[in-house]
């Protein structure tokens, strides 16, 4: 088995393409090494052999394992490195809708590592000289190294993918695309039962006149609807983000909508008698374009809809209640709140 050591270190060396599909099988022989060593030194302590036999025995296997270890965390290094160039995090247009390939292949590793984590454990005590500029300044949030590593890289990845998105000429897409792939990392990232992610804290000492700001008070008295989420959301900071994009989506995309009916709320709807017909126009325009944009989770998917509803929907009532104190509904209008909001239903399914 020693012998076996020593040629899957030297093979794996010598290819870091493959080093993702090789850390696998790395971390099962390290397993094997650091389990059935006592088995081994047990035999030798309770022979007749001598004790410098045993001790020669011993440091065998520590240099065996030692010599894994490097080659492991060598790997590791390749695999992380791999996850910070720009290339692999391209926004094509067909990534833009959906979930990014890289986001999917950061989660498997995360998932590997996770799965790992006993052996990860001895590795990272191996190299604990290595490790330190990963480990966080937050200890009170997760006393695994693991755990550490995994946050580490998910953390990389979203600034990674906030980066790539700034590609995205559409700023109501960018925010799609920034929603689908953090709704992805939270969802997974909740599955694997880590301790809390950056722990969200909110100041409780602000004056009795001072407004909170929206996020904040999304997650101090939640919509109903998402209220378990954000309880058992481990990944609670991934969740405010998701939050944030989602309200700059609407900014984006559904602003200017609105805006043909009125200039701002301040000063009242507009009395054009042509701003409804304009309002229909863009908003089924929005909808011609958005019907095609791919939101593959569900909930989100819900979530988003209900919200361009109570944006919209209620604006356009708004208008149109407005519009008949005015005396201004001579004519019918083009579209009834219902129909506008079964077009609302059946945007985001790519």
């Amino acid at each position: 088995m020693l012998d076996f050591v020593d040629a899957v270190v030297d093979a794996a060396l010598d290819d870091d393409q493959a080093a993702a599909e090789a850390l696998p099988g790395m971390l099962q022989v390290y397993t094997c090494v650091v389990d059935d060593s006592p088995a081994v030194l047990t035999l030798f302590k309770e022979s007749s052999f001598t004790t410098s036999m045993f001790d020669a025995m011993n440091g065998i296997f520590l240099r065996k394992r030692s010599k894994l270890s490097d080659a492991i965390w060598g790997m590791m290094e390749v695999v992380r490195a791999s996850f910070l160039t720009n290339d692999c995090w391209r926004v094509s247009p067909a990534s833009a809708g959906g979930v990014h390939k890289t986001t999917r292949l950061v989660m498997i590793y995360v998932m590997l590592l996770w799965r790992n984590e006993g052996a990860l454990n001895l590795v990272l005590q191996d190299q604990q000289h290595r490790f330190r500029m990963f480990l966080s300044e937050h200890h009170d949030y997760c006393s695994s190294s693991v755990a550490d590593l995994i946050k580490k890289m998910i953390s990389s990845s979203e600034k990674q993918l906030e980066k790539a998105s700034n590609f995205i000429s559409d700023p109501g897409l960018r925010y799609i695309f920034l929603m689908n792939n953090f709704s992805f990392i939270s969802e997974k990232f909740s599955s694997l039962l880590l301790p809390p992610f950056e722990g969200y804290k909110i100041e409780r000492s602000r004056g009795s006149r001072e407004r909170l700001h929206p996020m904040e008070d999304g997650v101090n008295q939640p919509d109903p609807s998402i209220r378990a989420e954000i309880e058992t959301d481990s990944n609670l900071d991934g969740f405010i983000k998701i939050q944030s994009f989602m309200e700059a989506y609407l900014d984006a995309s559904w602003e200017p909508v609105m805006s043909c009916l009125y200039h701002d709320i301040p000063r009242g709807f507009l009395k054009c008698g042509r701003a409804l017909d304009r309002f229909i126009l863009e908003f089924q325009r929005t909808c011609a374009t958005q019907r095609m944009w791919k939101v593959p989770n569900p909930e989100l998917r819900k979530r988003l809809r209900k919200a361009i509803i109570e944006k919209v929907i209620s604006g356009y009532n708004q208008y149109l209640t407005q519009r008949l104190a005015r005396g201004k509904s001579n004519r019918p209008a083009m579209s009834t709140p219902l129909e506008l909001e079964e077009l609302i239903e059946e945007l985001f399914e790519g």
